[in-house]
């Protein structure tokens, strides 16, 4: 764990959830720049009335809201808002370890912020449709001319977002680099300028989904979804608990009731606009069936076990590239299967699943393969696998 001092003190960060050996700081030189930038031109927070309400967008560990929180020795003029459950918690638990209070103002994007803010600073997202749909969400809510800064590291901008705050914004404009990090700045218009094609539609079977800003899969239902829908389970038995893990914009497990009404689904996913639109999609073509939606990290949280547990599973975290959220998943679908339950993942093939897999589950079977993704059935957890923490 790297301390991270900030113009106002010092934190101790660490990622959420918490892995053994975890090798990935917390923090980045982007959250770095975004602070030392409001303590050099003057709008650092203070106590009393005078401090300025602030917004943060999409903090990645709770950096900047923490830090923040450490200049105004309060937690009541800072608000944060962004789609990630993880993001959310790793922000609580940080507070949590270093003695500040973990009770955040916190909104949900589709929610309008709970106090009027006087500035706002912003990750820029991984998600170009998560952007530009925060940019016109921010021109919809703030007052005519609240500034407003942006950063991120250079590696990971895109090319077009001086254009794209111009756009929905009506002005940006790019300021100095400093190690390897970039801020930007504009003001908030005071009206929307320019519309989003967010939420946008997607056909998948029968179906025409709602996706929101920032959920995968936002042109067109993807390859590995395509072949996962032609290897589902067809034939549970009457009220069987089906999880949809890592749902998106929900159509796996939409599928899965499709073949078995009775099937009682419950769709997980760490990203609340993607459970929204799973929401929304399931209240349109299946109203009647007894459905459940979970915000969190995977099935953390959730007591029920299930008959059947499907999983495309992530191989990103972010902008971070790796299996261990795969890993994270698989272990927890090993604890939650009853006796006699079933894993049924697709993964793509030079991942090399079947090996983990292997360790967690006595019989992992290939059900289906081409020259990209491979399917598997796994029963059978191993008897440590629950004990497994990456």
């Amino acid at each position: 764990m790297t301390p991270f001092h900030h113009p106002w003190g010092e934190l101790c960060l660490q990622r959420w959830p918490r892995r053994r050996n975890e090798t990935l700081q917390a923090w980045d030189n982007a959250d770095l720049y975004l602070l030392n930038t409001l303590a050099e031109r003057g709008q650092a927070l203070g106590n009393g009335d005078n401090a300025p309400k602030t917004l943060v967008l999409n903090d990645q560990q709770g950096a900047l809201c923490l830090a923040l929180q450490q200049a105004a020795a309060s937690a009541l003029d800072i608000e944060s808002s962004g789609d990630s459950y993880t993001a959310a918690a790793a922000a609580r638990a940080n507070a949590v370890d270093n003695g500040l209070d973990p009770d955040l103002l916190f909104c949900w994007p589709l929610d309008a912020p709970k106090q009027s803010p006087d500035q706002v600073i912003m990750r820029v997202p991984k998600s170009i449709a998560l952007l530009q749909w925060q940019l016109q969400w921010l021109s919809g809510h703030l007052p005519k001319g609240v500034p407003i800064w942006l950063a991120g590291m250079d590696k990971h901008l895109p090319r077009q977002l001086v254009p794209l705050m111009q756009r929905y914004l009506g002005n940006g404009r790019a300021e100095y680099g400093w190690k390897k990090a970039r801020l930007f700045s504009a003001q908030a218009p005071g009206r929307v300028l320019a519309d989003t094609d967010y939420p946008c539609r997607v056909d998948a079977l029968q179906w025409r989904l709602t996706v929101h800003a920032g959920v995968f899969a936002q042109q067109q239902l993807d390859i590995g979804a395509r072949f996962f829908l032609d290897h589902l389970p067809e034939a549970l038995h009457t009220g069987a608990k089906v999880a949809d893990l890592g749902c998106g914009n929900g159509v796996i497990g939409m599928a899965a009731l499709k073949a078995n009404p009775a099937a009682r689904v419950t769709f997980c996913d760490e990203s609340w606009l993607a459970l929204e639109s799973a929401r929304d999609n399931v209240s349109r073509y299946f109203p009647d069936a007894e459905s459940h939606f979970h915000l969190g990290d995977g099935l953390a949280g959730l007591e029920q076990r299930f008959d059947c547990i499907l999983l495309n599973p992530p191989f990103h975290d972010g902008h971070v590239v790796g299996d261990h959220v795969a890993r994270r998943l698989f272990n927890q679908a090993a604890a939650a299967l009853v006796p006699g339950g079933e894993l049924r993942v697709i993964g793509n093939r030079h991942l090399g699943y079947h090996k983990v897999l292997a360790r967690r589950f006595t019989s992992v079977t290939v059900l289906a393969s081409n020259a990209k993704f491979v399917v598997w059935r796994c029963q059978g957890p191993t008897p440590s696998a629950s004990n497994l923490l990456d």
